[in-house]
């Protein structure tokens, strides 16, 4: 799992300046990503599938959702059918769902992108 929030982790990073794993904190500027995993299936040997949400959040003036949009679709034009390797992981990434999500503050704007990501370790 270090090995896997490493390599997501650096690939967000590259694409936006302000990426957090599980939650961003209360004084977070917007727009950034936040990143968890919410499913991991191991096959008992070296290959491990892994379901990747990619949460976009912002909270435009007005109302206006194309910074938004346009960072999720830099994430999936990064992430969608690559594969990204580390010191002895490599995973390939597919896009599963794009989810528009309400929030209680009506003035912040979501998007969530679910990603399969299939892991293979290697030696």
């Amino acid at each position: 799992m270090k090995k896997l929030r490493k390599l997501v982790h650096s690939c967000l990073k590259s694409i936006h300046p302000r990426v957090y794993f599980q939650m961003a904190p209360d004084n977070a500027p917007f727009p950034y990503l936040v990143y968890d995993f919410t499913q991991i299936v191991n096959d008992g040997e070296e290959f491990e599938t892994v379901a990747v949400d990619i949460d976009g959040w912002d909270m435009p003036a007005g109302g206006d959702t194309t910074e938004l949009e346009t960072l999720m679709q830099t994430v999936n034009d990064v992430l969608n059918k690559k594969t990204l390797t580390a010191e002895g992981l490599a995973g390939t990434f597919y896009l599963d769902r794009k989810i528009p999500l309400r929030d209680d503050n009506k003035n912040i704007r979501r998007r969530k992108y679910i990603y399969e990501a299939r892991l293979f370790g290697r030696s």
